[in-house]
């Protein structure tokens, strides 16, 4: 890798790291979207708890992605992954919201659900890993100015 494309693929500048998210976002939210699939099709579950097993099976691969990569964090790892599982509680919930309004409510596929939470998760997440999970120390120093 040459020294400039290895700069810009480690900058710290908020649209990179919105970039690098969005790469580890788009392997997360394959994960999510083949363990759910496969849970309705292949062993006839209730969309909404396949949707929430598909997310929690991202999980993992979104807290190592996310902190190696996309955010370059440095900080305590565990202080890091308990704020990170707070975050995943609440998208679980808006992940099964959405899969329970899309079925449910509107009585459409679970497709629908599929995409409302690829759609509305990743919006949320970003500010919140960005700003509290992975803040970097110069984010932290400004807080305690």
């Amino acid at each position: 890798m040459t020294t400039r494309l290895r700069a810009l693929v480690e900058s710290d500048a908020l649209a990179l790291r919105a970039g690098r998210f969005g790469l580890v976002g788009v392997a997360n939210g394959l994960v999510y979207a083949g363990v759910t699939a496969l849970l309705v099709r292949q062993f006839a579950a209730d969309p909404t708890l396949a949707s929430v097993i598909g997310y929690c099976a991202s999980v993992p691969l979104g807290f190592v992605g996310h902190r190696r990569f996309s955010f370059r964090s440095d900080g305590h790892w565990s202080a890091e992954a308990i704020r990170f599982c707070v975050i995943q509680a609440t998208n679980i919930a808006i992940t099964a919201g959405a899969m329970h309004g899309a079925t449910g409510w509107l009585g459409i596929s679970y497709l629908w659900g599929i995409v409302a939470a690829v759609v509305l998760v990743p919006l949320a997440n970003f500010a919140c890993l960005n700003l509290w999970v992975f803040r970097s120390d110069a984010t932290k120093r400004e807080k305690l100015v």
